[in-house]
Parts: C-alpha cells; sequence; structure tokens
C-alpha cells in the first residue's frame, strides 16, 4: 500500500498534466477580456484563414500576401528604431518591401537590382542631406532600413522558391516551437532559459517546444511517404534530426528580436495581432527557420546529388 505522502505527490503530478492544468491559461479572465492564450489561438486561426488558400494557390496571390506581411514587419521594425523615420521614409520602405517580394515572380536579376535601388536611394538622400548644408548628415542614419531590407522582405523571399508542402512545413515548425514553447512555459517554467534577453522564456518551454517541433516534423516524413513529395522523402531519423535544428532555429531567431527590441526599450515589435504583439513578434522565429530550412535542404539536394 502506497503511503500517504507518496499518493499526495502521484495525485499532484497527474493534477499538474491533466488537460485542466495544461489549458488553464486559455480561460477568458474575471474581467470579460480574452486570455492570452485564447487570443493567440484566435489569431492563429485568423492568419491561417489567410495564409492557407495563398499558400495552395501561389503565385500572385502568395506574392502579395508576403508582401504584406513584409511591410507591416518592416514598418515595425522602423518604428523601433526611433521618431527619424517619417512617413515619407516609411513609405519607400514598403515601395522596396512590395518590389523584393514581387520581384521573385521575374527573376533574382530583379531582386537584385531591387536591393541596389535600396542602397542608391539611401545614398542619394545622404547626397542630398549634406549638400543642402546639414553637415551631421551620415549614412549609418539609413542603416535600420538596410538592416531590415535584409532581415525582412529579402529573408521571406526566399519561401516564394519552396513547394508549398515545404512552406507549410517550415511556419508549422516555427509556429509548434513557439506554440509548445509558450504553454509549456508559461505552466511549467521554473528554470529561466536566457533572463537578460528574455525573462520569461525557460528550459522546460524550450523542451515543450522541441518535443512538439520534433512531432510535426515526424509527422510530415510519415505523411511524404504517403504522397508524392518526393523532395521531403527522407528516413524519420532525419526528420528528427531536421526538427532539432529548426527548433534551435525558431528559438534563436526569437531570441534575437527579443534582444533587439530590449536593446530599443520595447516590449513588443507592435500590437497589430491580439495575443503576440507585433506582426514582426509572429514572424521572427518564421524568418530563422527560413534560413536554416533552406540551407539543410541545399545540403540535402547536394547529398542526393540533385
Amino acid at each position: 500500500m502506497i503511503g500517504g505522502g507518496y499518493a499526495d505527490r502521484i495525485r499532484g503530478f497527474f493534477r499538474r498534466f491533466s488537460p485542466r492544468a495544461l489549458f488553464a491559461n486559455l480561460t477568458v479572465r474575471p474581467g470579460g477580456g480574452l486570455s492570452p492564450g485564447i487570443a493567440r489561438i484566435g489569431t492563429a486561426l485568423v492568419l491561417a484563414l489567410v495564409f492557407i488558400p495563398a499558400i495552395a494557390h501561389g503565385g500572385l496571390p502568395m506574392n502579395l500576401a508576403l508582401s504584406a506581411v513584409a511591410c507591416v514587419s518592416l514598418g515595425e521594425f522602423l518604428d523601433m528604431h526611433g521618431g527619424r523615420w517619417r512617413l515619407g521614409r516609411k513609405i519607400a520602405g514598403f515601395v522596396f518591401c512590395f518590389l523584393i517580394i514581387m520581384s521573385q515572380l521575374l527573376g533574382p536579376v530583379v531582386t537584385l537590382l531591387a536591393v541596389s535601388l535600396v542602397i542608391l536611394t539611401a545614398g542619394t538622400v545622404f547626397l542630398l542631406d549634406f549638400l543642402r548644408g546639414n553637415s551631421e548628415a551620415r549614412l549609418a542614419d539609413h542603416a535600420p532600413l538596410f538592416a531590415g531590407i535584409l532581415y525582412i522582405p529579402l529573408v521571406l523571399q526566399l519561401g516564394l522558391y519552396l513547394a508549398p508542402a515545404e512552406q507549410v512545413l517550415v511556419v508549422l515548425a516555427a509556429v509548434a516551437s513557439d506554440t509548445g514553447g509558450y504553454y509549456i512555459g508559461t505552466r511549467f517554467g521554473r528554470h529561466r532559459l536566457c533572463p537578460a534577453i528574455s525573462p520569461l522564456k525557460s528550459w522546460e518551454g524550450f523542451f515543450g517546444g522541441l518535443a512538439l517541433c520534433l512531432l510535426v516534423c515526424a509527422g510530415m516524413g510519415v505523411m511524404s511517404g504517403h504522397l508524392e513529395w518526393r523532395f521531403l522523402r527522407l528516413p524519420l531519423w532525419v526528420w528528427l534530426i531536421v526538427g532539432l535544428v529548426l527548433h534551435l532555429a525558431a528559438v534563436a531567431g526569437d531570441l534575437f528580436e527579443s534582444a533587439l527590441k530590449r536593446s530599443l526599450q520595447h516590449k513588443d515589435s507592435g500590437s497589430i495581432l491580439p495575443g503576440h504583439g507585433g506582426m514582426l513578434d509572429r514572424v521572427d522565429s518564421i524568418l530563422a527557420t527560413l534560413v536554416v530550412y533552406m540551407l539543410l535542404r541545399l545540403i540535402v539536394r547536394l547529398a542526393q546529388g540533385s
């Protein structure tokens, strides 16, 4: 017969890991507002309703959807860097965002031309400022625009070269890493992962995100064996390695943006997405995951000789 102390511990363990406990943060607050958990789920459903048809159709609808994401994210990125980014300069950034994403339809040379136009425009604005007698004008003043263009639309454009199944994989891997980390970390987080950058992130959340990301990638591997996804037909152990690497990329992308916000004294990049914050808060892990997936894809294809 189990002693009372051990019985209490066992009951406590199952209470902590019961479905009710796991989703306790998905309840409506007493004041009537939605909890962050419910808000995150609602936002995810809305985004899914927008992007699933775009991914399925591909082509122009997908480019337009990514252009919208890139423009909103770049606007938040520039806003975090201070008030000197007036509306006119932000509109110029949006135009460059749109050109870079849409240039994928015309080929990589047009993409390079669009990026070159960003550099040329910034250089021209700097020159005009200097000619008007502004001796304090510095080319470095335009660094946030350079960085934002490289960080957001240029990276997002990589996703347009992937098959729809791969696009879904990248997004699901990043979302799984973030979702597992959020809910497990919120409920069971005790040991801080990186308190200097993000005090709320925990090792428990890290491993929760890892487990969900591995599950998503393993599921994709199983599905690829039954569908016409020849480019995704890899052994299960390879998919588990892919899941591990993509999870690490997602966490690194999230921590990078957290460090950026902390250095600029911002809590969130914006407030457009309930439960998340800004658009950049949602895509930060996707950006890093996309780059790493493209690198893994290149390695696998070189190894396969295709």
